[in-house]
C-alpha cells in the first residue's frame, strides 16, 4: 500500500515535458474558471450594493420595474397613503436616471447613474454619504462616486488638493462637494447622488410627483412582513412593496435570468470545466496506453483491476493539486488588473478558493474514471 503514490508520481513525472503541458491545461481552465465566476460574483455584488444598503425596510417599486437602472416611475400618491399605517416611522421617495457627465478636463460626453432623494434623511448606508449630505440642500450640487471610472475625470484627486469641480449634466452645471463611495457595475460607470430637486433640475422632462421607488421605514419592533401584507392590501395593485432582502433578490434576479451576461459567464465556467477535462483525460489516456504492457504485468502477478484503477486517480488527484495551486496566483494577478481597469469588485474569497478546488479535482478524477476504462484491456496473456 505504501508504494502507490511514488508509482502515480513516477509515471507522471517520467516525461516532464508531457507533465508541464498536463499541469499548463489544469492551470489555464482553473483560471478560466476563477475568472468567470470571479466576474459573475463580481456582477451580483456591484447589481445589488445599493439594495444591500438602503435605509429602509420596505421599498416600493411599479411592478413592471425591471432593475435599479430600468425602473418604472409610478405616482407618488400611492407612497403618501403609506403613512397612515400606525406602524410607519418614515417615507422616502426615490429617483434614478442617467444622463450625460460632461468631464470637466476633457470636455467629452459620458453617461452617468444618478440617484436623487428627499434631503429630510440620509437613504442609504455608503461611506461618505452621510458627512456630505447636509451640504446637497444648496441648489445644484452633488456627491461623486470616488470608484467611478476614470473616463469621468478625477475628481478625487482634484477635490484633496482643494480645487472646485465644476461639470456639466445634460448642459446644466452641476458643482461637485464631496464624495461617496458605490462603484461601477455592469449597468453603469460611474454614479452621482443628490437631492430630488437637483434631480428634477437635471432632468426637466421627468414629471413632477412621479418617482422611481419609495423607502418606508417601520417604527422599532414592527413586524416587517405583516406591515408589508396591510400595505399591500392598502396600495392595491398599481405598486409592489418588497422587504429589503427582496428588493436584493428583485436586482439580482435581473442579471441572473434576464441578462444574457450571467448566462455568459456561466457558460465560460462550463467551457472551462471541460477543457480541464478533456486535457487531463488526454494524458491519462495516453499514459495508460503507453503502460498497458506494465499494468498486464501487474494483473499477472496478482494485482487487481482496482489497484491499478487506484493509481490513476492518484495521478488525477496530483495533476489537480499541481495546476490548482498556481492558479491561486494567478487569480489573484488577474483580478488585481481587471478591478484596477474596471473598478468592479473582484477579489478571491475562500469560499471561491474551495469551490474551485472541489471542481479541479472532480474535473480530473472524473477524466481519470473515464481514461482508466483502457486498462480492461490490459490482457495479462498479451505479455507472454
Amino acid at each position: 500500500m505504501k508504494f502507490r503514490a511514488p508509482i502515480a508520481w513516477s509515471q507522471l513525472s517520467h516525461g516532464r515535458i508531457k507533465l508541464l503541458l498536463a499541469i499548463a491545461g489544469v492551470l489555464f481552465a482553473d483560471v478560466l474558471m476563477w475568472m468567470q465566476l470571479g466576474f459573475l460574483d463580481a456582477m451580483f455584488e456591484s447589481a445589488t450594493f445599493v439594495p444591500q444598503r438602503v435605509s429602509a425596510d420596505l421599498v416600493m417599486i411599479h411592478p413592471q420595474s425591471q432593475a435599479l437602472f430600468r425602473m418604472t416611475q409610478f405616482s407618488q400618491r400611492a407612497l403618501h397613503r403609506v403613512p397612515a399605517h400606525p406602524q410607519v416611522e418614515s417615507i422616502q421617495a426615490g429617483y434614478v436616471g442617467i444622463c450625460d457627465w460632461r468631464n470637466p478636463w476633457t470636455q467629452r460626453d459620458r453617461q452617468i447613474f444618478v440617484y436623487g432623494f428627499e434631503p429630510f434623511r440620509v437613504p442609504m448606508d455608503v461611506p461618505g454619504l452621510a458627512e456630505g449630505w447636509g451640504q446637497l440642500r444648496n441648489p445644484d450640487v452633488c456627491l461623486f462616486d470616488k470608484k467611478s471610472r476614470i473616463e469621468f475625470g478625477d475628481v478625487p484627486k482634484a477635490l484633496a488638493e482643494g480645487r472646485e469641480v465644476q461639470a456639466e449634466l445634460n448642459r446644466r452645471k452641476m458643482h461637485v462637494v464631496g464624495l461617496v463611495e458605490i462603484g461601477a457595475s455592469f449597468a453603469v460607470d460611474g454614479n452621482l447622488m443628490t437631492t430630488d430637486t437637483n434631480f428634477l433640475r437635471t432632468f426637466p422632462e421627468r414629471k413632477s410627483g412621479w418617482i422611481d421607488f419609495g423607502l418606508i421605514r417601520l417604527k422599532p419592533g414592527a413586524d416587517i412582513v405583516k406591515v408589508q401584507k396591510e400595505l399591500q392590501a392598502t396600495v392595491g395593485k398599481e405598486v409592489s412593496l418588497l422587504t429589503r432582502q427582496e428588493f436584493v433578490d428583485f436586482e439580482k434576479a435581473y442579471w441572473q435570468k434576464n441578462a444574457p451576461i450571467g448566462f455568459i459567464f456561466t457558460m465560460g465556467t462550463a467551457i472551462g470545466f471541460l477543457v480541464g477535462f478533456v486535457v487531463v483525460y488526454q494524458i491519462l489516456h495516453t499514459d495508460v496506453a503507453n503502460h498497458l504492457p506494465q499494468y498486464a504485468t501487474l494483473k499477472a502477478i496478482g494485482f487487481t483491476d482496482g489497484f491499478l484503477w487506484r493509481i490513476v486517480l492518484q495521478e488525477s488527484f496530483i495533476l489537480a493539486i499541481l495546476g490548482y495551486l498556481p492558479s491561486v496566483l494567478f487569480a489573484f494577478g488577474m483580478y488585481k488588473v481587471a478591478a484596477d481597469a474596471t473598478h468592479l469588485p473582484l477579489k478571491l474569497t475562500a469560499f471561491r478558493a474551495v469551490l474551485i478546488l472541489l471542481m479541479t479535482v472532480t474535473m480530473c478524477f472524473f477524466s481519470g474514471s473515464v481514461a482508466v476504462r483502457k486498462l480492461r484491456s490490459a490482457d495479462p496473456a498479451d505479455v507472454f
